[in-house]
């Protein structure tokens, strides 16, 4: 098996590797050692040619706990890297990527396509049947248990020395905020990128999650402040305490037009104005009562 030397640089890796705050990286050593289990029946993960592999017995073969496997397998489905059949058969669906003669790929490729569709189609009769569709010889490749330990090295270590690049970080942004990133999404994340930057995208999304909207209200804003020639953090931050002073000056104004509520000060809503008491509501009589009461009648 021969990963190539992007392996780590594909969207879809940088996406599993940042999930569920660090996890990510479990996920993919244990999609490796998946890799690798699948080569005996050409990327079908199976126990043997009838019994498909179940959570529990992944669970001890990759060496993590169910719970973490189940996550990391619902992960691969959503990221398009796996495919699970009704009848519990997992496809490596890259698998042909990695193994064989590079002049056949595009031929390994196709034909391993066509055994998922094949087996979907049969997936209602006998799993016994099933052995049929694999008449093929694996290849002849040399897997030893030292392979996994070197792909545990391997991860580790690329993982401690690389630093994140601005991709990476938007796709955590996203993820710690609104959820997993689903592949259709790929596209519009790398130009809102390229169009904003990461810091502009940055404070739009801590705007949208403070007014608990999802991410295309982020894009609403980003698209504002593209209109108005705003290409940076700080010219945003003045826009921002721009528009508070002017809503602040107009409140101001708002209050100031407000009517101001007058009598004339014989009579005892005058009186009661005068001493700093708001009557909005009070009846005459309440009002000659509490003019008594506060002995201003002879003021």
């Amino acid at each position: 098996m021969r990963l190539k030397e992007n392996f780590f640089d594909s969207d879809e890796m940088i996406i599993l590797e940042n999930m569920d705050n660090g996890d990510g990286i479990i996920y993919s050593n244990i999609l490796l050692k998946l890799y690798l289990r699948s080569l005996k029946y050409e990327g079908r993960l199976m126990f043997n040619e009838r019994i498909p592999f179940n959570a529990q017995m992944l669970s001890t073969i990759v060496r993590h706990p169910v719970g973490v496997v189940e996550k990391a397998l619902k992960a691969f489905v959503d990221l398009g890297l796996v495919e699970v059949m009704d009848n519990g058969a997992i496809y490596m669906l890259d698998i042909q990527n990695f193994i064989g003669k590079t002049t056949t790929e595009a031929d390994r490729i196709k034909a391993y396509r066509s055994k998922i569709n094949k087996e979907k189609g049969l997936v209602s009769n006998d799993t016994q049947k099933l052995v049929q569709m694999y008449d093929k010889s694996t290849p002849e490749l040399e897997l030893e248990l030292e392979i996994e330990k070197e792909i545990d090295k391997e991860v580790e270590a690329s993982t401690a020395t690389s630093t994140k690049s601005d991709f990476q970080n938007l796709i955590e942004l996203y993820q710690t905020n609104f959820g997993i990133v689903k592949p259709i999404l790929y596209d519009d994340l790398k130009a809102d990128l390229k169009d904003y930057g990461l810091e502009l995208i940055i404070e739009a999304v801590k705007r949208a999650v403070k007014r608990q909207r999802e991410y295309a209200y982020a894009q609403g804003i980003l698209k504002s402040w593209n209109n108005k020639g705003i290409k940076t953090l700080e010219q945003a931050k003045a826009e921002e305490v721009s528009f508070q002073n002017k809503s602040q000056t107009n409140q101001n104004k708002f209050q100031q037009q407000k009517p101001v509520k007058k009598a004339p000060e014989w009579t005892d809503e005058g009186r009661l104005i005068k001493a700093g008491v708001d009557t909005t509501g009070m009846t005459q009589n309440e009002m000659y009562k509490l003019v008594g009461e506060m002995g201003l009648r002879n003021g």
